[in-house]
C-alpha cells in the first residue's frame, strides 16, 4: 500500500504530510529515553492491515523529531476498529517506557 519497489507512493507521502501537520508545534518530551506506543487506528473496511499505519507512522515521528528513533519503541500495542466511511481515524498515545530484558523467569511455557 505504501511502499512500491522502495519508493514512497502518493499515499504514503499524503499519510505523513497529514501527521506532520498534526504535530506542528508539539514537542517530543521523552529526548532518548524508551517509549511505549498506544494506537487505535479506524478503519472505513475490514481488509485493511492494521499493520499499514505503524511503520510509516514511526518513520514519521522519526522525520519530525531529532531526538526520536524508533528503536527507543519498547511497546507497541495497536487496536483495529472498524468505522463508516469517512469517520477513518488514527489515535496515538505515548508514554515513557522501560527497557525490557529476557531472562529464564520471563520464559513461560510456549518459548
Amino acid at each position: 500500500m505504501y511502499l512500491r519497489n522502495r519508493h514512497k507512493t502518493a499515499a504514503y507521502k499524503n499519510y505523513q504530510m497529514e501527521i506532520r501537520d498534526e504535530l506542528r508545534g508539539v514537542d517530543w518530551p521523552f529526548g532518548t529515553t524508551p517509549v511505549s506506543f498506544d494506537i487505535d487506528a479506524g478503519f472505513s473496511t475490514r481488509a485493511a492491515d492494521i499493520d499499514n499505519v505503524l511503520k510509516p507512522l514511526l518513520d514519521t515521528f522519526q522525520g519530525i523529531y531529532d531526538e526520536f528513533n524508533d528503536n527507543k519503541v519498547w511497546h507497541l500495542k495497536a487496536t483495529k476498529f472498524i468505522v463508516p466511511k469517512g469517520r477513518e481515524f488514527l489515535r496515538v498515545r505515548i508514554h515513557e517506557s522501560e527497557e525490557t530484558k529476557w531472562t529464564d523467569e520471563t520464559k513461560t511455557d510456549d518459548s
